[in-house]
């Protein structure tokens, strides 16, 4: 994957030089930290997915909502 260059104002580049961290590595591990908290369990995930199907066919549109969450949440 190409490198990306983001523009940040100059106020902010102190605070970037003070993490101890490369920028790049700070930011992914802000977005996983985000996505772990925003994620249902995998619990939550089956309930919420046996609600939705409650005996009925599923949308096309939650049946790969379903599938989806079910990869993302796959343990390999």
């Amino acid at each position: 994957m190409p490198n990306k260059t983001i523009s940040v104002p100059d106020d902010v580049v102190p605070i970037i030089d003070g993490l101890d961290v490369p920028f790049s590595r700070w930011v992914t591990d802000q977005l996983r930290r985000h996505s772990a908290s925003s994620t249902l369990t995998f619990a939550q995930q089956l309930v919420a997915d046996a609600a939705l199907a409650a005996g009925e066919r599923l949308s096309e549109q939650d049946a790969l909502a379903v599938g989806e969450r079910m990869e993302r949440s796959a343990p390999w």
